[in-house]
């Protein structure tokens, strides 16, 4: 652990962030010093390096952890092209309770010069999709989460809890609040303002979805006049 924290340390500064934070935290998860949790702090030792290496500004974060899980038999994969040959040098005896004896029958090699790849490529297959995908996604949803409750405050008087469970549960839902939130909500939100989140949130996604079009097959309100004189 202590070879493994210095690597963290410098490693991100001096090689690809990626590749440090792939081997940082499967090497965690392989040395699993921890009885539970280890996996959990894999995935924040991946995000550290990330950090460690100026990649990120400071409080950024690229939602790696989110897209894991999402890939877990992948993450599976990659974990056991390391982890089965190497538990099979390791003898367990059961002593009690929580307590082994483990003895380890191989060569430190196996540890010292283990093959990162199928792990380097998990990971930078990750942060891809968190970066595209992910962090794409979530950014469009606060972009149609600030139009709508702007929208609505500049017209009606909602208590703030109000409108941000009605937003979100618009945004979450297709665009549309079910008659369960309208009942919910009824006897303190107007009417209007419930097709008013409605609307707002069909626009913001029109909008999202005319941004991802080339320019050239964007939607104009007033498109130039093309006539020659």
């Amino acid at each position: 652990m202590t070879e493994l924290m210095a690597l963290a340390g410098s490693a991100p500064k001096v090689i690809d962030p990626v590749v440090a934070a792939s081997i940082i935290s499967f090497g965690f998860v392989f040395i699993h010093p921890f009885m539970d949790g280890n996996g959990r702090l894999s995935r924040f030792l991946f995000h550290y390096a990330l950090c460690q290496s100026g990649m990120l500004e400071k409080g950024l974060v690229l939602p790696v952890s989110i897209v894991m899980k999402r890939h877990e038999a992948d993450y599976l994969t990659a974990l056991r092209a390391f982890s089965r040959p190497a538990r099979a040098k390791w003898d367990v005896r059961w002593i009690e309770e929580d307590q082994f004896d483990f003895t380890f029958r191989g060569s430190d090699a196996m540890y010292r010069y283990w093959d990162a790849t199928p792990c380097v490529e998990f990971g930078y297959r990750m942060a891809e999709e968190a970066l595209e995908i992910e962090l794409r996604q979530e950014t469009l949803y606060l972009a149609a989460y600030d139009r709508i409750t702007r929208a609505v405050n500049d017209k009606y008087d909602v208590r703030g809890s109000d409108l941000s469970a009605l937003v979100r549960s618009c945004l979450e839902n297709g665009n549309k609040l079910s008659n369960n939130r309208r009942k919910q909500y009824g006897t303190r939100v107007r009417l209007e303002v419930f097709d008013l989140i409605e609307r707002e949130a069909e626009a913001a996604q029109a909008a999202n979805m005319d941004d991802a079009l080339p320019e050239e097959d964007r939607e104009v309100d007033n498109p130039p006049d093309t006539a020659r004189p």
